[in-house]
């Protein structure tokens, strides 16, 4: 929809369009064409704007993305993601759009002093754990081959050890606090792995995060920062230190209500001045960097705490899974102060669900006190990835 997007390029081209941008820097979208551009693209974004100029359009909020249409002649996944107002929602991609997703995330990676072959080990969510023997993931892009081994950040700490020193990778990336949890539950040394970049990401990296990384591995930690709604957003610089915007291919907007964003390549499911829960601001002062892309800093961000049970053992937030229970819409997890834990939830049918919720909850979390509350607008509090809050560790309460 939006012919200044890398996208409309042959993929082969994306990697060194994206690097050669990020080195002469954006130029200013021409709003005024993007407005006619979403009006072009339904019923449904014409009435929304109207006659209004960029700033006059309504924020997108969570809650009105399922409003928003999905193009029928373009062949879409959806990936089903909940974010800060613990609204579940559908977001779609076309198969194209999600390759572009892809080289977007790897951007940071084109500015890597890497070989020409890396072997990368990703944290994502889950239980599951790749055996070193299993075959790898392939992925060529800017001149690299990537061969990729996942395993879940709830795996057997064990398992990823194993994997981590028969592999010897040089990357390991994915969920910041998955990284951390396998640190503090591994009694084993990672400094001599060989690991040259940790790229966690997914949610806010704690600065005691990053210091127990960078202790960890003895590795340089250049964090990335994005959503499963608009992708990539901004990355951190190894050259500079500073997080790079995406702004060439999403075009953000430092709202005091939270971070906006328009996604530049996205077709299918386009969506326009779209609402993160994340408060950045733009740097004043520009980089001295080879990388011309503006910097942001984030000042306040989502992130998800961990909760503890009865017999004090941490859990993390993506091992929750209640919205698998059918007729459940949303939830929100929050453990107070006194270890008690409230779930907040909205459902089709909330007291048929009532039993089940609690005893989903109970096997999760055994040893603490239960209450179930209905509507998630009680809760003030927001997390990320699974909506959990805990008041009853200080606010860093990382896992152990």
């Amino acid at each position: 929809m939006i012919p200044t997007s890398a996208i409309h390029a042959a993929p082969a081209d994306w990697a060194p369009t994206l690097k050669e941008r990020a080195r002469a820097g954006p130029t200013e979208p021409d709003r005024a064409a993007l407005l006619e551009a979403f009006r072009a693209h339904s019923e449904f974004y014409a009435r929304r704007i109207g006659g209004a100029d960029w700033s006059g359009v309504p924020p997108l909020e969570k809650a009105e993305v399922a409003n928003v249409p999905v193009d029928p002649a373009i062949d879409v996944q959806a990936t089903r993601t909940s974010g800060t107002t613990g609204y579940q929602v559908t977001i779609c991609n076309s198969t194209s759009e999600r390759e572009f997703r892809r080289a977007l995330l790897y951007r940071p990676q084109l500015f890597y002093a890497l070989p020409d072959e890396v072997t990368q080990v990703v944290f994502v969510d889950g239980e599951g754990c790749a055996s070193p023997s299993d075959p790898p993931k392939w992925f060529q892009y800017g001149g690299r081959v990537y061969q990729t081994w996942f395993c879940g950040v709830a795996a057997d700490p064990g398992a990823i050890w194993q994997l981590l020193i028969t592999l010897r990778p040089q990357l390991v990336r994915g969920i910041a606090s998955g990284i951390v949890r396998f640190i503090e539950s591994l009694a084993a040394p990672l400094k001599d792995i060989g690991v040259q970049i940790v790229g966690p990401g997914g949610e806010y990296l704690l600065p005691e995060w990053r210091d127990l990384i960078t202790d960890a591995f003895r590795a340089r930690v250049l964090d990335r920062y994005g959503s499963t709604e608009t992708g990539a957003l901004a990355w951190q610089c190894p050259h500079c230190d500073r997080y790079h915007a995406n702004v060439d291919e999403i075009l953000l907007e430092a709202d005091p209500g939270g971070l906006l964003a328009t996604p530049l390549f996205v077709s299918s499911q386009p969506l326009l001045r779209y609402r993160l829960g994340d408060v950045v601001a733009w740097d004043t002062r520009a980089a001295d960097c080879v990388v011309q892309l503006p910097t942001l800093t984030i000042t306040r961000a989502r992130r998800d705490d961990w909760i503890t049970d009865g017999q004090g053992r941490r859990l993390s937030p993506l091992g929750f899974q209640f919205e698998e229970l059918p007729g459940l819409k949303a939830w929100r997890l929050h453990q107070q102060a006194d270890g008690g834990l409230q779930l907040f939830f909205e459902a089709e049918a909330a007291d048929s669900l009532r039993e089940a919720l609690a005893a989903a909850l109970t096997a999760a979390v055994p040893g603490r006190p239960v209450e179930l509350i209905e509507g998630l607008w009680k809760l003030e509090r927001g997390g990320k990835f699974k909506r959990v809050s805990s008041d009853l560790s200080p606010a860093t309460n990382p896992p152990r």
